[in-house]
């Protein structure tokens, strides 16, 4: 007789099993249980959207296998959340719409875990495309306003890594570990090596200035003359104090080369330096950033930026 995991020894229920909501389909036939959640869903429709469940569907069900209301059970190892968010987008069509639309972590978490495991391209791309959204691989990616799906907080930025690495999405990881070492420097050690975390911890508080990252620039050392100076002995000694003015607060407000200066900053300047000047600054400025974001994929132990635009291109085209 079938073994039945809906039922104890005195027929009740089992208090442990909950029926997923929203997908819980009277008139299908497959349960999946993932955790303690069992899901009945369509398997002609997972079959349909992934060649891995078209396999696993296709072989026959095992005589005494697991039922439940019924039906035969197909237990997966995955975690629940992933499962739900994961089947949900399966079965409807508006829970995870295509980038601009808003969505959350954990929904691009699930949905591009599994879709990469059980082979569903269309959403993988779809997923890739949100998680990509917040990470560009361009300098005027970073500093642009470019209309992001999701909100993030430092604490989901380990995550992030541990995704993109599952999933091979590399090109998003040096704009990761940027943000990371600008929210918790004291981890830069620890991701340069490698170093994996679990899904869900949040970074140690304590900072050791060890581990603060090296090499990351200071403002541009703007020379005594530049091209068009009207007033040169003034403009150099208002430059110099600015400079060091900027990278003083590197110290105080933590490792953010590429928030030095902004638009704000830059009308701040000192009226005592003129005009000509301040061109010639923002252009010194933006080449020096425009260096670090260069390097940025080596001190991290990456493809270059070449490279990780191809693996782009290919996995979302």
């Amino acid at each position: 007789m079938a073994n039945s995991i809906d039922q104890s020894s005195r027929g009740t229920v089992d208090p442990t099993i909950i029926k997923a909501e929203n997908l819980w389909f009277k008139d299908c036939g497959l349960v999946i249980r993932s955790g303690n959640i069992v899901f009945r869903v369509s398997g002609e429709i997972l079959a349909a959207k992934s060649s891995v469940f078209q396999d696993m569907l296709r072989m026959p069900q095992p005589r005494g296998g697991e039922t439940f209301d019924g039906c035969a059970v197909v237990c997966l190892p995955d975690d629940p959340r992933d499962t739900t968010v994961f089947l949900r987008v399966i079965f409807d069509s508006e829970f995870f719409e295509p980038y601009p639309a808003k969505t959350g972590f954990d929904t691009i978490h699930g949905v591009l875990r599994l879709s990469n495991k059980y082979l569903v391209d269309y959403l993988r791309r779809r997923a890739l495309i949100h998680l990509s959204c917040r990470f560009p691989t361009t300098l005027d990616g970073w500093m642009s306003a470019t209309p992001t799906s999701w909100t993030i907080e430092p604490d989901l930025l380990i995550p992030v890594i541990n995704l993109a690495r599952e999933v091979s999405a590399l090109w998003i990881l040096p704009a990761v570990f940027y943000s990371l070492c600008i929210n918790t420097p004291h981890h830069f050690g620890a991701l340069a090596r490698g170093v994996p975390f679990p899904r869900h911890r949040r970074p140690p508080r304590a900072a050791r200035p060890r581990d603060r990252p090296r090499g990351l620039p200071r403002a541009a050392r703007f020379p005594e003359r530049l091209p068009g100076c009207m007033t040169s002995a003034r403009c150099y000694a208002a430059r110099s104090a600015e400079r060091k003015y900027r990278e003083g607060l590197q110290y105080q407000l933590g490792y953010r080369p590429l928030e030095l200066w902004g638009d704000a900053e830059w009308r701040q300047l000192p009226p005592t330096i003129c005009t000509p000047c301040v061109e010639g600054m923002k252009g010194m400025h933006y080449q020096a950033i425009q260096n670090f974001w260069d390097d940025l994929p080596a001190k991290y132990r990456l493809p270059c930026w070449e490279d990780l635009e191809q693996m782009k291109d290919v996995a979302l085209l």
